[in-house]
């Protein structure tokens, strides 16, 4: 015996058998109980949702000779071929793959034709919004005033894309992602009739994964039951559908925190071996520490990850989601997910550092203000010279740099806000955005993930401000604004200058500048190539080329 598909086999026969949509369902009932029928209607609704299930249903009991309260009686004439899509008068069309105007006028050709053995010729027409415009202005006159023995039921995942003209003259019904209770209690009945043996957990599994949709519900567990022989387990279902267990989320997360890089990259080589989707991992993740987070609202005691601020978990939330929004968009989705996971490792350390060496700016002496920058440590090798970046604190600035930084800063602010433009901030916000997932070198990527805490202000085509209440993170930008210049430079394919500022400082001059502007006060560009050349003699800059060598963006 042919074996039959489960979504197929379980599609069901009359309204009493349709899962979820009950009031649509009654609607129907209704309108077929009442003689209420009008010529055409429009099923909108997300894919597996029953659309095309209903609209047979209903051409069929809409024929039925002994229908009772709108339900059908599965035995007369009628229903029989129409269970056996033996019914000539029910004409299903496919859009996807008739959608030219030709296909629109036979059936305008053939609607002025009775039926053939039923009451109402149905033409029901799935995925309509893939029919061409030309293809739409041929059914509109018919579907405006169709004979009165013709009926037609249009079915569409996208009602944006179907012109209102033909929304207005359907009654449109909209079709709901199916709840979590109304899908398992559907796959229970059939996993009892198939004799599927299935835990719950693995069905709560099984509908997660579906999103609403009954029929992906159904054909996942058709290839489970396939791949587990009638015995299907937990393990199977992550196995399958690529997602991790709890133990697995809370030591990838733990390993984060400890930025922990060898068994981090050890765990995720595991996963990647194993078939692990990378969406789904992000996701998993992101539901976990959402519940923590819920806990933790709610005062129920879950000691899992007390060591993370609520802000911490929000970030790194969202920086899954970016995670998971990017992976739809790359190509090599390995290296996508491996650049996201090392920025979620370095929000912590930038949060450890601004624990142990945030500084205030208005109670530091001058000569100390910008003691916590950045010095570079050339390691060479005879092999290939290779130069890395390392952090200290025991480089303490003179007044003569710390006077060389502020006349940048006024310099810059004063270009940029003398033609500066939304438009430009815009520009420049859009570009950030995407921009640590076009970068290669991780010695680049750590540099702009310093602006991960920081604000553009404003902007210009000279270049933009960006402020921040942190002024460890102040030093560190100003130390490497060479490096964030050029990489926006090659981004942007012109030269872009950057200007970075304490955020009440930034206040200040804008209201200066404001004042200026509102007084119509002049005030004229200023040359800052002087005070750079001075700056980069001061911090022997040298190995910032060959930093800028190492990965082109």
């Amino acid at each position: 015996m042919e074996y039959i598909a489960l979504y197929r086999k379980y599609r069901p026969n009359n309204f009493n058998e349709v899962a979820g949509q009950k009031i649509i369902v009654q609607t129907l009932k209704n309108v077929i109980k009442n003689n209420k029928l009008t010529h055409s209607y429009l099923f909108i609704g997300p894919r597996g949702t029953g659309k095309t299930s209903i609209a047979k249903i209903f051409a069929k009991t809409i024929n039925c000779t002994n229908s009772k309260d709108g339900l059908s009686c599965e035995k007369c004439d009628n229903c029989i071929s129409c269970n056996n899509n033996e019914n000539i008068d029910i004409i299903e069309m496919d859009a996807a793959s008739n959608n030219g105007v030709d296909e629109i006028r036979e059936i305008k050709n053939h609607v002025t034709l009775m039926p053939s053995k039923s009451k109402y010729k149905v033409y029901i027409i799935d995925e309509v919004h893939m029919l061409t415009i030309e293809a739409f202005n041929a059914l509109l006159k018919t579907l405006e005033e169709p004979p009165k023995h013709v009926i037609f039921i249009l079915a569409t995942t996208e009602p944006q894309k179907v012109p209102l003209t033909i929304k207005s003259r359907c009654q449109n019904f909209e079709f709901k992602l199916l709840s979590k209770t109304e899908m398992i209690e559907r796959l229970k009945v059939i996993c009892k009739n198939e004799k599927i043996a299935i835990d719950d957990e693995s069905l709560e599994l099984i509908v997660k994964d579906s999103n609403g949709g009954l029929r992906d519900a159904i054909s996942f567990l058709d290839q489970l039951n396939a791949f587990s022989d009638n015995s299907i387990k937990k393990e199977d279902v992550l196995l399958l559908n690529g997602r991790i267990n709890e133990n697995e989320i809370i030591d990838l997360v733990t390993l984060m925190i400890n930025n922990n890089f060898d068994d981090l990259f050890k765990k995720i080589d595991d996963l990647d071996e194993k078939g692990k989707n990378f969406s789904n991992i992000c996701e998993d993740i992101s539901i976990y520490l959402k519940n923590c987070l819920i806990k933790r609202q709610k005062n129920l005691n879950d000691s899992t990850f007390n060591e993370l601020s609520k802000n911490q978990i929000i970030e790194i939330i969202y920086e899954l989601n970016n995670c998971i929004n990017d992976l739809k968009l790359t190509k090599n989705k390995r290296i996508c997910f491996d650049l996201h996971i090392i920025r979620i490792c370095e929000l912590f350390n930038i949060e450890k550092n601004v624990k142990n060496e945030s500084i205030d700016i208005k109670n530091v002496d001058k000569n100390q203000i910008f003691a916590k920058s950045t010095e570079k440590n050339n390691t060479k090798t005879d092999s290939n010279k290779e130069k890395t970046l390392d952090n200290t604190n025991e480089n303490v600035i003179d007044d003569d740099l710390m006077n060389l930084y502020l006349k940048l800063t006024d310099a810059r602010i004063n270009n940029i806000l003398k033609k500066a433009n939304k438009t430009s901030v815009s520009l420049y916000k859009d570009v950030f955005s995407k921009l640590s997932s076009d970068i290669i070198n991780l010695d680049q990527l750590k540099i702009i993930n310093l602006l991960n805490d920081c604000e553009i202000k404003a902007g210009s085509d000279e270049g933009f401000v960006i402020t921040t209440e942190n002024n460890n993170l102040l030093y560190e930008i100003y130390n490497n604004y060479k490096i964030i210049e050029n990489i926006f430079n090659k981004k942007m394919n012109k030269l872009i200058n950057i200007c970075v500022i304490n955020n009440d400082d930034w206040e200040e001059k804008r209201k200066i500048y404001i004042d200026k502007i509102k007084s119509k006060e002049s005030f004229e560009l200023i040359d800052d190539s002087d005070i750079i050349k001075e700056i980069e003699k001061k911090l022997n800059h040298s190995d910032f080329d060959d930093l800028l060598e190492i990965g082109e963006i």
